[in-house]
C-alpha cells in the first residue's frame, strides 16, 4: 500500500477495516499455531501413557475459542428483580 495514500486519503472506516483484517489475520494463525502445538502433546502423551483416557487432543486442554456459548431462558422482569433483590442480600451478608 502506497504510504501516501494511507496518511493523505484513506478514510477512518478503511483504516478500521485494515486494522481489523489485519487482528482476525493474525488470531486465526495464532490459533493454528496453539492447535499444532495441542496435536503434538497429545500424540507425545499418547507414545507415553497410551489412550487410556485421553481419546483425542481436545480432551488435553480446550481453548476459549472452543467453548460453547450457554443459552439460558430469557428472565421476565419479575424474575430479574427478584434474583437482583437475592443477590444484593448475599453482598450485604457477606459485607
Amino acid at each position: 500500500m502506497d504510504p501516501r495514500y494511507f496518511l493523505d486519503e484513506m478514510s477512518l472506516d478503511e483504516i478500521a477495516f485494515i486494522i481489523k483484517a489485519r487482528r482476525e489475520s493474525d488470531d486465526r494463525v495464532n490459533r493454528q499455531s496453539w492447535e499444532q502445538t495441542r496435536e503434538i502433546c497429545y500424540y507425545a502423551f499418547i507414545a507415553m501413557r497410551g489412550n487410556e483416557r485421553i481419546k483425542e487432543p481436545e480432551d488435553l486442554f480446550k481453548f476459549s475459542w472452543e467453548k460453547k456459548e450457554i443459552k439460558g431462558k430469557r428472565l421476565t422482569k419479575e424474575e430479574a428483580a427478584e434474583k437482583a433483590i437475592r443477590s444484593r442480600s448475599k453482598i450485604k451478608r457477606t459485607t
